[in-house]
């Protein structure tokens, strides 16, 4: 089930990541560093947002899905709840605007409409998820990132340029949600199937996430901040695309698998116990490392066509140097999300999530205001890279002591990085070359070389699995 569905999750998460790499080769070639910079100051703003306001739902709503499917009132209760946390929102907003004459009230009306869509599209595709409805999840995601980059260019040219960005992706979020929302939340709310002693349970499971998801968000959007406070909005401009580019090659491929496996933990704690879930999660470690780690490499090695295909001239000097850092950051970020604090989740101990990540925070932002003034946005980087690393360390020594030793697969991860440095050796020369069609082959030359130092070092037992495919699929056939 696993592997099916973590196909079906690449294929959806996949086609829209092509189409994410386009929109930001486009967009940084529309965009000066500067209206870039601006563009993500307010995405950096509406993630906070979403983070306080909205995370807690989501997770709720995955973790409680199998128990109370078949209660009516359980949808009604999460849309009700969102509705509320809108409301709250939008308060709070006018409060800050009417306290701090500077703010600019568009900005503030796109922040808090792109934290509501971005929040209401978390909250369907994480029903999807729950439902084990891969199809569905990638119909949705394409549909969106395509009508949004559509969207968003066609503004952008007609001359909104940063905002014409925004008000695009807002669009594709309610344009691809409206069927959806229509047909499973309908329109009107109704107040009497709201159960309170449900809703008391998301709080009390989501309250603590809230907290750990804003520190994450902290340490993953503060150093923007930090850079437009320190530095100037073409600094955040470059410094935020290249961050988002190289997090969502590597990441993307870590959340496709955690999309696919999460729900499977969770079933497998509900039907067979901790000692099935924890075989799970280390079954999902060892397939999160098989695609991060050589990912990881292969954009730092081929870190200059990388660049030149993907962004514009402008972004491109200094988006060399960052790159290495905030590969390794993205995977530290991922093992901690998808490896470690799995376990918090299968437990419900999710306020010990807490502690590490508040540590990490601190350090992040210390370290920013340390490191920038002295290393540029090369310091914000390293920042966050240290930020990563100590929140592991505190979470792995919590996991360990107040919950179960972590299920590491260690030899998995030693053969993986093995492959992986046979892999980085045979690109390595072709590093400096740049095209299209050199980019595919060193891809692809890539792909092949691992895939073969995975079958020798046998890394999952991949020999058995094909093994057994073999008799399986294609002998029987031919038997047959």
């Amino acid at each position: 089930m696993l592997a099916k569905h973590a196909f079906y999750y690449f294929i959806s998460h996949g086609l829209p990541a092509l189409i994410s790499f386009a929109s930001i080769a486009i967009f940084t070639r529309l965009l000066t560093p500067e209206e870039y910079g601006i563009y993500a100051l307010i995405f950096a703003i509406a993630g906070l947002i979403n983070a306080v306001v909205f995370e807690w739902l989501k997770f709720s709503l995955i973790r409680y899905y199998p128990k109370y499917k078949d209660d009516s009132n359980f949808l009604e209760t999460v849309k009700i709840s969102f509705l509320g946390l809108v409301l709250t929102s939008t308060v709070v907003g006018l409060i800050f605007y009417l306290t701090f004459e500077q703010l600019s009230f568009a900005y503030l009306v796109l922040c808090l409409v792109l934290s509501w869509s971005q929040s209401w599209y978390g909250i369907h595709l994480s029903l999807l998820r729950a439902q084990l409805n891969p199809k569905s999840y990638g119909y949705l995601s394409f549909s969106r990132v395509a009508l949004g980059l559509a969207l968003s260019t066609s503004l952008i040219l007609v001359g909104l340029n940063e905002v014409g960005l925004l008000i695009g992706m807002i669009a594709a979020f309610w344009l691809t949600l409206l069927v959806p929302t229509l047909k499973v939340w309908k329109v009107r709310p109704n107040v009497t199937h709201l159960d309170h002693n449900m809703l008391k349970g998301f709080v009390k499971y989501g309250f603590p996430l809230t907290i750990t998801f804003l520190l994450t968000v902290v340490i993953h959007n503060s150093d923007r901040l930090i850079i437009e406070y320190l530095m100037t909005t073409s600094d955040t401009g470059v410094y935020s695309v290249t961050y988002d580019l190289t997090q969502q090659t590597i990441y993307t491929f870590m959340m496709v698998i955690n999309l696919a496996a999460f729900p499977i933990a969770i079933k497998a704690l509900e039907e067979k116990g901790e000692e099935a879930a924890y075989g799970q999660v280390k079954k999902n470690t060892s397939l999160i490392f098989l695609i991060s780690i050589p990912a990881a490499l292969g954009v730092m090695i081929l870190s200059s066509n990388f660049v030149h295909l993907f962004l514009g001239a402008e972004f491109r000097e200094q988006a060399m140097m960052l790159i290495p850092y905030i590969a390794i950051a993205a995977v530290l970020r991922g093992f901690k999300i998808y490896c470690v604090d799995i376990v918090f989740h299968l437990k419900q101990e999710s306020s010990l999530q807490v502690i590490p990540v508040v540590g990490a925070a601190i350090v992040n932002i210390g370290l920013n205001f340390l490191f920038i003034p002295v290393y540029g946005i090369e310091g914000a980087a390293i920042a966050t890279l240290v930020a990563y690393a100590l929140a592991i360390v505190m979470s792995w020594i919590i996991v360990h002591v107040k919950i179960n030793p972590l299920p590491f697969p260690t030899g998995d991860f030693f053969k993986i990085v093995l492959a992986t440095l046979i892999m980085g050796l045979v690109i390595w020369p072709l590093r400096h070359e740049v095209g299209v069609a050199t980019f595919i082959y060193q891809v692809g030359m890539g792909a092949v070389v691992y895939g073969i130092s995975i079958i020798v070092v046998n890394a999952l037992g991949v020999r058995g699995v094909l093994k057994q495919v073999y008799v399986s699929k294609i002998k029987g056939r031919f038997h047959a």
